[in-house]
């Protein structure tokens, strides 16, 4: 399956490790990044359905020491899009006024 990410969530996730970096070591970032390319593998494995589900057409999982949440959605058999990274530390109305 392909993976690909929204403009927001290549956004989010860049303010997400910016603001990390005031918090946590190179480590904990490092590993931060790792979280997120193991998801990505196992998306791209079809491993989609074992993920929390939001709202109908979108699932989502805990990444980062369960800070960031990170959103995404399955286009069709083939594709699956990456929407958003949260920290969930922030409003949470505030994820559906990224997701507009």
């Amino acid at each position: 399956m392909q993976v690909e990410f929204s403009e927001i969530a290549r956004k989010t996730l860049s303010e997400n490790i910016q603001f990390l970096r005031k918090l946590w070591t190179n480590r904990e970032i490092v590993i931060f990044l790792e979280d997120v390319k193991k998801l990505t593998n196992d998306l791209e494995d079809g491993k989609y359905l074992q993920f929390q589900k939001s709202t109908r057409n979108t699932r989502s999982v805990l990444i980062g020491k369960k800070h960031v949440r990170m959103f995404f959605r399955k286009e069709n058999e083939t594709k699956v899009v990456i929407l958003l990274f949260f920290d969930m530390r922030q409003n949470p109305q505030k994820i559906l006024d990224l997701l507009k």
